[in-house]
């Protein structure tokens, strides 16, 4: 007996393992990092910037060039030439290219800040998307217990109708809300499966359809004290931007390198010799020499000009986008603690409504039963308990929200994505 006893929890602590999967905050963060589609691109974004900045890199480089060649010719009599030479050259000076050198490496700081915000949206996004997979669950088990309870209301009415206590009209009122209740539940569990799909899409890896997610909706603590006119740089679009009018100098500065000389030194060595593959030494040749260069209407009679106002109409657009940005920045955020705060006391509300409308629906039960109380009154007691612990759960999924969103703004994934 014992044995089958033994056998029989084995075989439900197997089953609850292969039908209860669960999947925690931890399981989200670890499986966005390897597959969320957006964050590998904005890596690969940063890896190109740095790549395009290393190439760029390359006009202050030296620059050497080995050349080997055979030819031919004749007039009346063929000649062959066979020859060897070594050329190097470098950059000194260069106004031009030490500007787009100074822009790429302004685009380098932008696109971190890039991948700083979306390490931020994708954080928010699988923040969203697991907050939305909790309601889900936790609105199936709510509604099935307002189902029951809605069941147990229908069932108190049949027996009051059959004493001749209450009237057909009440009867089949408290049957079809039983059944929108049902119907609710129904819904409920396909919402359940949209969120499943949605978290699955955040996370870039598919889930199985039995899979839920192990947390709780509550009143996180939350102490936090945001500074918004300080707070406001922090934001990634507002780093953006100011990165923007970084590069916008820099391709100014650019544009104006036609209005500077550039200097540049180069140097060569060759052999050559009409028999031998390999000339002898005592027919080298070398040289070595310095260049100043002063680009003169270089790309035609106004293409400096007009670049160099273009340039800086560009650099007055930016700076006007990066005060917009700011501006637009501080109300999201001024928003976001409204809501925060708005959120925060809802629930605190809904907490003390709820407390009431649960005691105020087991008296006005007890009270019906016993038929000192009327079927309207009673069911407007109890609706308003069934809308209170809806909009309570609500209440903590919105809260929640209005955290994850404020981390959203300031950029800010608590050190998970990455």
């Amino acid at each position: 007996m014992k044995k089958f006893y033994l056998t029989l929890i084995i075989l439900l602590t197997f089953f609850s393992s292969v039908y209860s999967k669960t999947i925690s905050w931890k399981d989200c963060i670890e499986i966005s990092n390897q597959n969320n589609q957006t964050l590998l691109m904005a890596k690969q974004d940063l890896q190109i910037a740095e790549y395009d900045y290393n190439i760029i890199l390359n006009e202050y480089y030296p620059s050497v060039n080995f050349r080997y060649g055979f030819s031919r010719s004749g007039n009346g009599h063929t000649e062959n030439n066979w020859s060897a030479s070594l050329n190097a050259s470098q950059t000194i000076y260069n106004f031009s290219d030490t500007a787009q050198i100074k822009g790429k490496k302004a685009s380098i700081n932008k696109t971190v800040a890039q991948l700083t915000k979306s390490c931020a949206d994708v954080y928010y996004s699988l923040r969203e998307a697991f907050l939305k997979m909790c309601y889900a669950q936790e609105n199936v088990t709510l509604l099935q217990s307002i189902y029951e309870l809605r069941k147990q209301s229908a069932d108190i009415v049949r027996l009051q109708y059959e004493g001749g206590k209450e009237s057909k009209g009440n009867m089949l009122k408290a049957q079809a809300q039983k059944q929108s209740a049902y119907v609710n539940v129904a819904n409920a569990k396909r919402e359940l499966a949209v969120a499943r799909r949605t978290l699955a899409q955040t996370l870039g890896k598919d889930l199985d359809k039995n899979i839920t997610v192990n947390y709780k909706l509550s009143e996180v603590k939350d102490n936090t004290t945001v500074d918004i006119d300080s707070k406001v740089y922090d934001c990634p679009d507002v780093i953006i931007s100011s990165a923007s009018i970084d590069i916008t100098k820099y391709s100014l500065s650019a544009a104006k390198g036609n209005l500077f000389p550039n200097i540049s030194a180069s140097a060569s060595i060759g052999i050559s010799d009409e028999v031998k593959p390999i000339p002898p030494v005592e027919s080298k040749q070398w040289s070595v020499g310095v260049a100043l260069n002063y680009p003169i209407l270089s790309g035609g009679l106004t293409s400096t000009i007009n670049n160099i106002k273009s340039s800086k109409t560009a650099l007055e657009k930016a700076n006007e986008n990066y005060e917009q940005t700011i501006l637009s920045a501080k109300t999201s955020l001024e928003e976001n603690a409204a809501e925060i705060e708005k959120t925060r006391d809802n629930i605190e509300i809904y907490q003390m409504f709820l407390e009431a409308a649960t005691q105020r629906q087991k008296e006005a039960t007890v009270k019906y039963r016993a038929g000192t109380m009327e079927f309207q009154t009673w069911q407007d007691i109890e609706q308003e308990f069934v809308n209170n612990k809806i909009s309570h759960l609500a209440a903590l999924h919105n809260y929640n929200l209005a955290l994850a969103k404020r981390d959203k703004l300031l950029g800010n994934t608590n050190g998970e994505i990455k």
